[in-house]
């Protein structure tokens, strides 16, 4: 008998048993589909790291007082002596985030989440924008004409897509500036980012004091985060000689840009949602297991007759395995389809939950294949709440009905009309 025999012979057998092999398909497809879903979201966040072609070669800077370990940022005029001294990274870029107050003749004003980032940041990322271009060499210096670059949602949402709003000017923080670009969808760079302009002077002042820029940068190939850290570690130590009275106690701190922004309790929370819907998986296994063993009791006399008309030991576990693999391959498809059903690829997941690990361990898994989270804190008001939803796309909501004295079904039902994008919200 040949393998597509014992194939045809194991879809009439699985046919003829109906119930049993329902009930396995629909056990193993749970399974499958939470393990996909929380891998997808870990591999997302934790695994991939930044859009970047070497991502595992992106390392954080930040300082780091040494009497008491305490980080900080990085200031200004720190960050221009490490890019010139510099051996170890191809580049070093920096950013600040912040709100921009954006406004213009012809519509409202709005608030809208932006950054302040070095005017060769997205050449470094290797991120081009889908209109217009990037920030031009020298765009950052203090004394540069004020331009801007758009996120696909405010381009969108703010300018209905109108590719004629390049080279338009529109006011920043009542300061006018020139729209140059505007940046593919998903691009939220560094935090859920909407709005950018160049990071000049002014923005985070002069002074070696003044710590408040993440600094990062593409190792050259080769170079470990040890290595790097040396390098820091001694051009840190020359501006401690240089300049006494602001650097005196300040070292610098290098790690991969992943660990410095997904690390700590992040990987915690991820770790136990792994674990759980592994231990999900296996509990779904053990059913179909036992599903398949109380059926094989039934076909006792059916496997004698087959070994009495010659059918060999091999020939029977053959048979066995070929059913148990059209099982599970039927419901690896409904698993992966479970898993891509709830929200689509790139759409955007709003968690409106308790800032507690526990709860964001029980429920961050329901962000689906290739979504990204923004975790909205239950202490904001509705008008917050309803400000970051709106500026974040968000097309689904996961939120808890109450917590403590605050109503956020009546908060979400009230807010709901200006959320257009939001189709869709679970109560947990």
């Amino acid at each position: 008998m040949s393998l597509l025999q014992d194939t045809r012979f194991a879809v009439r057998l699985l046919f003829k048993d109906r119930f049993v092999t329902l009930m396995a398909v629909l056990a193993l497809s749970l399974g499958i589909g939470a393990n996909a879903t929380v891998f997808t979201t870990v591999n997302a966040v934790l695994l991939r790291g930044l859009p970047h072609e070497h991502s595992d070669r992106v390392y954080h800077i930040n300082s780091r007082v040494m009497s008491s370990g305490d980080d900080d940022g990085v200031s200004y005029p720190d960050f221009l002596d490490a890019r010139k001294q510099t051996q170890a990274f191809e580049a070093l870029e920096a950013f600040r985030g912040g709100t921009m107050n954006v406004s213009d003749a012809t519509h409202a004003p709005d608030r809208v989440t932006g950054a302040w980032v070095t005017a060769s940041t997205f050449e470094t990322l290797g991120e081009r924008p889908v209109n217009g271009r990037t920030f031009r060499p020298g765009e950052d210096a203090l004394a540069a004409e004020p331009v801007v670059i758009l996120g696909y949602g405010v381009w969108a949402d703010r300018y209905g897509s109108d590719p004629k709003i390049l080279g338009q000017t529109i006011k920043v923080n009542e300061i006018p500036a020139t729209v140059v670009g505007v940046m593919r969808q998903g691009m939220k760079f560094p935090s859920n980012s909407d709005m950018w302009q160049p990071l000049t002077p002014a923005v985070d002042g002069e002074r070696r004091d003044r710590r408040g820029l993440n600094v990062f940068g593409v190792a050259r190939a080769g170079i470990s985060v040890a290595e790097a850290q040396a390098e820091m570690s001694t051009i840190f130590a020359r501006l401690r000689k240089q300049y006494p009275e602001t650097n005196k106690e300040i070292d610098a701190q290098v790690m991969t840009y992943n660990d410095r922004f997904n690390g700590g309790p992040i990987k915690i929370i991820f770790g136990a949602m792994m674990g759980a819907v592994g231990f999900v998986l296996l509990i779904a296994c053990a059913n179909v297991a036992n599903l398949l063993l109380a059926r094989s009791t039934g076909r006792a006399r059916e496997m004698a007759v087959r070994a009495a008309l010659g059918a060999g030991r091999w020939r029977i576990v053959r048979q066995l395995l070929v059913e148990s693999l059209i099982i599970a391959a039927i419901a690896g498809v409904i698993g992966l389809g479970l898993a891509a059903a709830g929200v689509r690829r790139g759409d955007v997941v709003a968690l409106l939950l308790p800032t507690t690990p526990l709860y964001m361990a029980c429920y961050l898994g329901a962000a689906r294949l290739g979504a990204v989270t923004t975790g909205i804190n239950v202490r904001y008001r509705r008008t917050e709440i309803g400000h970051i939803l709106r500026r974040s796309g968000a097309t689904m909501l996961l939120a808890v009905e109450r917590w403590h004295d605050a109503d956020f079904r009546r908060i979400v039902r009230e807010i709901g009309d200006t959320l257009p994008e939001l189709r869709d919200t679970r109560w947990v």
